[in-house]
């Protein structure tokens, strides 16, 4: 077996002849236009030989519509059974083929490998419930889709690819896992997260958000340290969310908690106790399973050619630019059908705090709502005098978007790529309040 690493999660894994390209991401700009990679890939998507493709889940950074636009329409695409059938009619609305594997069911390749894909909760709503904190939508809709992880095997060497599962959501289906297979040769692990928190947040200083930044570098570090405990894999490599910010977003980079990847593998290393398995690879560089060894060393971004690189991004557009701005009668009207979907996952999640919500564009627009009460206009000096409440900012155009609902523009999307802005009074995190605002869309 052999692994070349791409970009980010992007793998091309070859199995008894037969090559599997996992969770392409190779295009700039996703994620509305914000997404980069750095360093570019050294070579164009178009020229990757593979016979099938694995994705894990909707995210842009793994089911990227620019990269698959450019991919051969002809592979079929491997994605887990989800009781949800979005992310195969997204796939194939592109004109690919989708082949739905059930939980951790082989699937037989030429050649004599195999690849099976897990759903990151073990397919258990319990335990989904418990991790997610919404019990009765988690009950009915089973899988919550938050992602897969994926097994592949020429029957003697093994890899392990957990994508974004949380380690706490994914220890049962680990376990599962290892029982399965005894041995894990090569675990393919996450170090950093890819949200909105810190960057997006408003801090009272520059010091609260730097340590905010640092703890959250230092929970996905020990989130991949329990994943190597618990595998005890031959060896492991950190991967996923090497991404920078791009265009005008380019100077939330520092303040994302998301450390260089040598400074990540040098942290998990420090916090193991059987140490040496960790490895990095460069983009276009191979991992052979039998020998152990890499292809080439690892070498480390150069500070300033990175700067540099981002830099050149920042007149860069974003996809929403172009859009001509709705005015406030417009976004008003669509905010309060919007606000009747949001009700309805707030009744289904039981989810009935009286937290506002205030969303404005910077530009004139606000509205403020509850789980109860219906989006009307609030004056800035309202705001202040609220008990508690979740300040949104968001561009007009890309409010404009998110409104019509998600084929046009999704909230966790948008969060994600570090589009919104907000401020929380008193600043404590309510997970129900951002599961319901993804409904929250006319």
């Amino acid at each position: 077996m052999r692994l070349t690493h791409l970009q980010s999660s992007t793998e091309l894994v070859e199995i008894g002849g037969t090559r599997i390209l996992t969770d392409p991401w190779l295009v700039d700009g996703e994620y509305y236009g914000s997404w980069y990679h750095y360093p570019p890939l050294p070579m164009a998507p178009e020229d990757l030989k593979y016979d099938y493709i694995y994705i894990s889940h909707i995210h842009p950074d793994h089911m990227s519509r620019r990269t698959l636009e450019r991919l051969d329409r002809s592979k079929p695409v491997l994605i887990h059974n989800f009781d949800e059938k979005f992310l195969k009619r997204n796939i194939e609305s592109l004109g690919y083929e989708v082949i739905e594997l059930d939980h951790g069911a082989p699937f037989e390749l030429p050649g004599g490998g195999r690849i099976e894909i897990w759903a990151a909760d073990n397919c258990d709503p319990e335990l989904c419930a418990k991790f997610i904190g919404c019990a009765p939508v988690e009950s009915k809709f089973k899988f919550t889709q938050i992602d897969s992880l994926c097994v592949m095997t020429d029957g003697e060497r093994v890899i392990l690819n957990t994508n974004d599962c949380p380690f706490d959501l994914s220890r049962t289906v680990v376990e599962r896992i290892l029982d399965r297979y005894g041995k894990i040769d090569l675990l393919l692990v996450g170090y950093a997260g890819a949200g909105p928190f810190p960057q997006c947040f408003a801090f009272s200083d520059d010091t609260a958000k730097r340590k905010a930044a640092d703890r959250k570098r230092d929970q996905f570090i020990a989130q991949a340290i329990k994943y190597i405990e618990a595998t005890d894999p031959v060896a492991y490599m950190p991967f996923a969310g090497t991404y920078v910010l791009g265009g005008r977003l380019a100077d939330l980079n520092d303040k994302r908690g998301v450390p260089p990847l040598d400074d990540a593998l040098q942290r998990i290393e420090a916090g193991l106790c059987k140490t040496g398995r960790g490895f990095l690879l460069n983009a276009g560089v191979g991992y052979d399973l039998e020998t152990g060894l890499p292809d080439a060393p690892y070498e480390s971004n150069d500070p300033e050619r990175m700067e540099a690189f981002v830099n050149a991004t920042k007149a860069a557009p974003y996809d929403y630019d172009a859009d001509t701005p709705q005015d406030e009668d417009a976004l008003l009207a669509q905010a309060k059908v919007a606000h009747e979907r949001f009700v309805r996952t707030a009744q289904n999640i039981g989810y009935d705090s009286e937290t506002r919500i205030v969303l404005r564009d910077g530009e004139g627009f606000s509205v403020s709502f509850d789980a109860t009460n219906a989006p009307e206009p609030i004056a800035e000096d309202e705001v202040e005098t609220l008990p508690a409440f979740v300040e949104i900012t968001v561009d007009r155009r890309l409010l404009g978007r998110l409104l019509k609902g998600p084929r046009y523009a999704h909230w966790n999307n948008a969060e994600i790529g570090s589009h919104l802005r907000y401020r929380r009074v008193p600043d404590t995190f309510e997970r129900g309040l951002y599961y319901c605002m993804s409904s929250f869309c006319a």
